[in-house]
């Protein structure tokens, strides 16, 4: 049985998570890819669909998880929580305390790559996203206005995936930084940050204080391993993602500009 796990986004992230990816998929055998290329795409967020599409004949299953969420339990294995039976995805519900609740969240998924998967990711990507908002039933919470809210609206009303979804409790693969320490308490098997940008960052920041933790949220004996320079103690403030971030966009634009 050939896995691999699958992350990025284009443009390129600010979070240092394809170092985390890399090392559980190592830890478990299973092969990994970092996508971080433009695609025809109008929406950024269907950009993900574009990279599994891309590598679904490759393997028989595919883990996606997004650039904002981390492997924080490294005993654990993703694959326990396979499709089984019928199913063809594996997804988490949305944490039952947040404000904004979706009905799951498409960041970490686990998906069988066969026939009906392959088809289920073209249909994504064929269907318009004001048909779906338009649908959508106030019961379903929060519009994201991206690949999330296709994957609900096909996989409730469409026969061919209709009941082949294994949906679980978000503390599965799915937790918050609030988990750490305030809400619901327990050891995150894969922490996701959320929310709006300079919140997102900082619970990041702070994570990697509190646990005094590489910006991968790596040991420091693993990483070295990896021959990854580390610190005795990490002092990172909370607007040093957000600085890097600002730097980077200005060289962007600069670039752009001298190129004419």
């Amino acid at each position: 049985m050939s896995t691999c796990i699958i992350s990025g986004r284009f443009p390129a992230t600010e979070f240092k998570a394809n170092i985390n990816h890399k090392i559980y998929a190592d830890t478990y055998g299973y092969s990994y890819i970092h996508c971080n290329w433009p695609t025809t795409l109008n929406n950024n967020y269907l950009n993900k669909i574009a990279y599994i599409l891309h590598h679904i004949d490759d393997y028989d299953y595919i883990v996606w998880i997004d650039d904002d969420a981390f492997f924080f339990d490294f005993e654990k294995d993703i694959m326990e929580y396979a499709p089984k039976n019928d199913s063809f995805i594996s997804l988490c519900k949305s944490p039952s305390f947040k404000e904004l609740k979706t009905h799951f969240s498409s960041g970490q998924f686990i998906v069988k790559c066969n026939e009906l998967s392959k088809r289920f990711f073209q249909d994504v990507l064929k269907i318009e996203l004001n048909f779906v908002k338009e649908w959508w039933p106030d019961k379903l919470g929060f519009f994201t206005n991206g690949d999330q809210d296709i994957m609900v609206y096909l996989l409730l009303e469409n026969t061919s995936y209709k009941g082949k979804l294994d949906l679980y409790d978000y503390n599965c693969f799915n937790s918050r930084w609030e988990n750490l320490s305030e809400i619901d308490v327990h050891k995150p098997f894969i922490l996701h940050f959320t929310g709006r940008g300079q919140v997102k960052r900082n619970n990041y920041i702070e994570t990697q204080l509190k646990f005094n933790l590489h910006a991968s949220l790596v040991s420091n004996s693993t990483l070295e391993k990896y021959g990854i320079n580390t610190l005795e103690r990490y002092n990172c403030n909370k607007h040093q993602v957000k600085n890097k971030s600002f730097t980077f966009r200005v060289k962007s634009i600069l670039k752009r500009w001298l190129q004419g």
